[in-house]
């Protein structure tokens, strides 16, 4: 089961490092190759929608700037806020809030860290709880794809450990 849950999570990252995002040129880009894919002639100001990777890499070394802004750590408080208080219910998050938000933390944002840290505990108390609930169907399309692989794990653990108390009774 943990190995389902990593699975998820790494497939989830390569998903999103393929994820076209846009990025404007700071300099001359005489031909870009990635994948297959070539581009050529680009111009300063130009703009390119490209791979996350890819816009990762001319980023990190000035050739580019996204284009989007990330989002404000105001949008991170208030699914926390939300998350506080609605203690019983989850709050639909889009499939790569996680990994949109450690980028911000893994530049040195404490506040985003710890906000991102408490959103993830909350969260992480109530998944545990549904799941030992066994509640299914409409909770998974408030989930992650990462929490859902930790859901349907617990879930799984629960139903189990359900079955085989009842199955040793004493008969």
């Amino acid at each position: 089961m943990v190995n389902d849950v990593a699975e998820v999570i790494d497939e989830n990252l390569l998903e999103y490092m393929h994820v076209g995002v846009k990025v404007v040129l700071n300099s001359n880009v005489q031909r870009l190759t990635y994948a297959g894919k070539t581009v050529e002639d680009l111009k300063p100001g130009s703009v390119v929608n490209l791979w996350r990777w890819v816009a990762d890499v001319l980023v990190s070394a000035g050739y580019a700037e996204y284009a989007s802004k990330p989002s404000t750590s105001s949008q991170l408080m208030q699914v926390e806020w939300r998350e506080k208080n609605n203690p019983s219910d989850l709050q639909a998050l889009p499939r790569h809030f996680y990994l949109d938000w450690l980028r911000e933390a893994e530049k040195g944002d404490k506040e985003v860290a710890r906000r991102l840290t408490d959103i993830m505990t909350m969260r992480l108390m109530k998944i545990v709880a549904l799941a030992a609930k066994r509640l299914d169907g409409e909770i998974v399309k408030k989930l992650t794809p990462e929490e859902e692989a930790l859901y349907r794990s617990v879930f799984k653990m629960v139903d189990e450990w359900v079955s085989r108390m009842f199955s040793k009774r004493g008969d």
